[in-house]
This record gives C-alpha cells, structure tokens and sequence, in this order.
C-alpha cells in the first residue's frame, strides 16, 4: 500500500507544482504590478509552455 501512495505522489508531483505557480501566477496578475506581471506571465504561461515541450518531444509512431 505504501508503494502506491509513493507512486501516486511521484505522478501528481509535477501538475501539481505546475498548478500551484498557476494559481500564484494569476494572484500575481491581479495583484502585482511592474515585476510582479512579468512574473505573472512567467508562472501563468509555464503550463501551456510545457504541454507544448512535451508533445514536440514525443515520437511519432
């Protein structure tokens, strides 16, 4: 039981990391201004960036 839940969180670890400097992005965006939008961009845009990353690395089969 306990190799699962070491699985499970090894497998979640990442989204959950990407989804968390999501959040923090969007709460930079409503409340910075200055360096916190370029923040902003950065954490919000680390999701889409890395979807792309990783279907470009993919073989095509």
């Amino acid at each position: 039981m306990k190799r699962s839940g070491r699985r499970l969180r090894t497998i979640f670890a990442v989204p959950a990391a990407i989804g968390a400097a999501s959040l923090l992005g969007l709460f930079l965006g409503l409340t910075g201004d200055g360096l916190g939008d370029l923040f902003a961009w950065l954490l919000v845009g680390l999701a889409p960036f890395t979807i792309v990353a990783v279907l470009l690395r993919r073989s095509p089969n």
